[in-house]
């Protein structure tokens, strides 16, 4: 039922992190990857001898995208897939936060991934198959996260983009997000100080482990599958079951 060989597949952001894990796990599917980044890898990424393509773009400039997007058009016909990753933020306190910093944010995580899918969605509506555009979300949509305020909004606002989408495209195109935890990456250590700290988080979480960058790759598998055929508009928690509520730090179910 997952059968991906051959298929066309843009990542942006995908030289790092979870977008490097999904290019990875695409190519080892023998499918076509164009990765959309503003850096270039000091290494190609590869997988199972398949190799991805880099192209530069900047996706918050419409005129970095549509160069992409015209380069793309030359070197295949059609695209299968679109996952739009690229996206993050630093923390900031709402209060203190300059308005072209939340501004900027919110173009990164949301304004982009319309732009993008926008784009791809028109030579999408025009391929005899049905395409797949997922949307790579934050548990941060869903919940409270003080020093991400803008992010947070941006997220939730994905998450929204993703059904009102999904509804306007279909049936040509599946619009589906991803909600991801906290996942375990190169720069983990950056953000939450040292292992130990890292380990602390972990058992906040019910299946006591920060998700792997290939957890997400993997729902990405998924939804690009045969077998997500009938779900569009769907946002998939991928967060080994939230966090566990504070108030079992003091009361003990019966």
């Amino acid at each position: 039922m997952i059968n991906l060989k051959n298929k066309s597949v843009v990542v942006t952001g995908g030289t790092k992190g979870i977008g490097a894990e999904i290019t990875k796990t695409f190519l080892k599917q023998d499918a076509k990857v164009f990765i959309l980044a503003r850096d270039k890898p000091k290494r190609s990424i590869q997988a199972k001898g398949n190799k991805a393509v880099f192209i530069e773009c900047d996706i918050r400039s419409i005129e970095s995208l549509d160069n992409a997007v015209k380069r793309i058009k030359v070197l295949t016909k059609s695209i299968d897939v679109l996952i739009n990753n690229a996206g993050g933020a630093p923390m900031a306190n709402a209060l203190k936060a300059s308005n072209k910093f939340h501004e900027a944010i919110i173009d990164l995580n949301l304004s982009a991934p319309l732009n993008v899918s926008q784009r791809f969605a028109k030579m999408m509506m025009k391929q005899k198959t049905v395409s797949n555009i997922i949307n790579i979300s934050s548990v941060t949509a869903t919940r409270p996260t003080p020093g991400s305020a803008a992010y947070g909004a941006a997220k939730g606002g994905l998450v929204n983009l993703t059904k009102t989408l999904a509804v306007e495209w279909a049936p040509k195109i599946k619009v589906n997000s991803i909600i991801v935890g906290y996942i375990e990456t190169e720069n983990s250590i950056l953000h939450y100080g040292s292992t130990k700290e890292i380990n602390k988080v972990a058992k906040t979480i019910p299946m006591q482990r920060m998700g792997k960058p290939n957890d997400i790759a993997n729902a990405c598998i998924f939804f690009s599958s045969d077998l997500a055929g009938w779900i569009t508009g769907a946002a998939l928690e991928v967060h080994g079951g939230g966090e566990k509520p504070s108030y079992l730090d003091v009361a003990k179910p019966q």
